[in-house]
């Protein structure tokens, strides 16, 4: 009898837990669109439950109240141009959260819980120039499901070794970021399709390139680059676009590489359009 009342409670605990820690079905982009947009947290905590995708884009909040943490099922947000400073703790209960676009805010950290968006594959920083970014790239290196990262004219003027820690990361862009130098860790990141570096201060592309094995758009116009490494070669099966030259206002920025060279690397990736402005 004692073991059938013991069995018992632990099938209990079992459904109670299930209830507690379960999570709702992440969608794809295509499902999410079908969804209500909710254009204001007034009409969210109407339904929140119902909450899925969220749009405040300059919608002219100052602040994200608390009750944000209520949209438990919510998977897209997007903030972009408002003059938000900070985010509530509570945004870390947004467990299902895939999306969050902050591009032109003016936030200056992410909270400490923000890197428990265990689900998270996009995030756009855009613009966010108030950012501490030592403080920020610490935690969304936590973000293994990260697959599109964003920080465009966000001073950072060298990418942390950690970096590389993002194994799922696909699409990376840093233009107009200050950087001086690129990590060898970005090798690491063996999923990357997209990667810009256009209209920065590097000078050399590390070896480490040709490790990227999936790169299919490799975008380095702007910079002060005057060769490119042996191991390019390696891309030559994945790799579409090589921009050594980046438009701006309709004109075009390039680098000091010449057109002898340039035509080499053209012959080194044969199926590889390169886009270059001839001085």
């Amino acid at each position: 009898m004692k073991t059938k009342v013991f069995f018992a409670i632990l099938i209990f605990a079992g459904i109670f837990n299930g209830r507690v820690f379960s999570q709702g079905k992440l969608l794809t982009l295509a499902e999410l669109q079908k969804k209500k947009l909710f254009r204001s947290i007034d009409e969210a905590l109407n339904e929140p439950d119902n909450v899925y995708r969220m749009n405040l884009s300059g919608s002219g909040i100052t602040s994200l109240p608390a009750e944000i943490g209520r949209f438990r099922n919510l998977q897209s947000l997007n903030l972009s141009r408002n003059q938000i400073n900070d985010l509530p703790s509570e945004i870390s209960e947004l467990k299902n959260l895939q999306w969050l676009n902050l591009e032109g805010t003016s936030i200056t950290a992410l909270p400490g819980g923000i890197s428990g968006l265990q689900n998270l594959i996009s995030l756009n920083l855009n613009e966010v120039t108030s950012l501490n970014v030592t403080d920020a790239l610490s935690k969304i290196v936590k973000m293994k499901k990260l697959k599109e990262l964003s920080m465009n004219s966000v001073y950072l003027m060298s990418l942390p070794p950690q970096i590389g820690a993002l194994s799922q990361l696909e699409k990376l862009i840093l233009k107009r970021c200050g950087l001086a130098e690129i990590t060898n860790e970005i090798g690491s990141l063996k999923n990357l399709k997209i990667l810009d570096l256009s209209f920065n201060e590097i000078s050399r592309i590390p070896e480490s390139i040709g490790s990227l094995q999936r790169l299919e758009e490799l975008q380095i116009g702007g910079n002060q680059i005057i060769s490119l490494p042996e191991s390019i070669d390696n891309l030559k099966d994945n790799l579409l676009v090589l921009g050594l030259a980046a438009e701006e206002a309709g004109t075009f920025a390039t680098n000091p590489i010449s057109e002898t060279d340039v035509m080499k690397i053209q012959q080194r990736l044969p199926n590889t359009k390169i886009v270059f402005v001839w001085k």
